[in-house]
């Protein structure tokens, strides 16, 4: 093709047709301006579509993971607000140093014990951040992802962490006082009678109590819904693309 230009050009020239050499340079010159241009044009088209296409992906992957640690926390919840009904049982019982033994109580001494977490899905949003937070345009969506990240889920890490404390101090004393143990089902103690009147062990019930309230059943209660609205907004989006 350059060629063929280049043709024209020396054969007008050769002509002495210098009017029509010029004009035709310049109509050269903007063709080519034109192509360039083109194959720009082009060339971010299909930059547009590949960024689009990973945005999307990434917002997929994102959705299911989300969904999926909603479907951990409504478990968990559901199980924490269980215990926390067996303790308050156990905490009322207490109150009455005569109550007499029953295999019934085991239940309720089982709920006291055991450790409360779930594996969140922190690292998909680390590695979204790193690379991949640009590419979702949809600001409100992106401002929501970092608000459930950067709060709700790092307030449950630390929730967690501190869960494996409290452990530390509820073990020993399970381990020392009661038999059977099943965690959170189950435990039998050694002497009922010793551990009826215990203060240590009211101010564990009490104390599991308040900490399961205040930041378990408090955090998943504020982060499901979060949780919820955040993965509508993405199917709004998604459907929105789509049409």
């Amino acid at each position: 093709m350059i060629k063929f230009f280049r043709h024209i050009r020396k054969s007008l020239l050769m002509e002495n047709k210098t009017g029509k050499y010029f004009k035709y340079a310049v109509g050269e010159i903007v063709l080519v301006v034109i192509g360039i241009l083109i194959a720009l044009q082009i060339n971010t088209w299909n930059n547009n579509r590949i960024e689009k296409e990973a945005e999307i992906k990434t917002l997929i992957e994102l959705k299911n993971g989300i969904e999926r640690d909603s479907k951990l926390m409504q478990n968990s919840l559901a199980i924490i607000s269980q215990c926390v009904d067996r303790m308050k049982e156990l905490k009322g019982l207490l109150k009455d140093k005569d109550y007499n033994y029953s295999q019934q109580l085991d239940t309720l001494f089982g709920a006291v014990y055991g450790v409360h977490s779930i594996r969140i899905n922190k690292a998909f949003y680390e590695d979204l951040k790193a690379s991949s937070l640009r590419l979702i345009k949809n600001d409100d969506i992106r401002l929501k992802i970092v608000n459930l990240f950067e709060d709700n889920y790092v307030l449950l890490d630390n929730i967690f962490a501190m869960e494996l404390h409290i452990n530390d101090i509820t073990r020993p004393y399970y381990l020392k006082n009661f038999n059977n143990i099943d965690f959170l089902i189950s435990a039998s103690p050694n002497n009922f009678n010793e551990l009826w009147i215990d203060t240590y062990y009211k101010n564990i019930v009490h104390y599991r109590i308040i900490n399961l309230e205040s930041n378990h059943i408090d955090a998943y209660n504020k982060t499901i819904p979060k949780i919820e609205s955040l993965s509508n907004d993405i199917n709004n989006y998604l459907k929105n693309y789509n049409d």
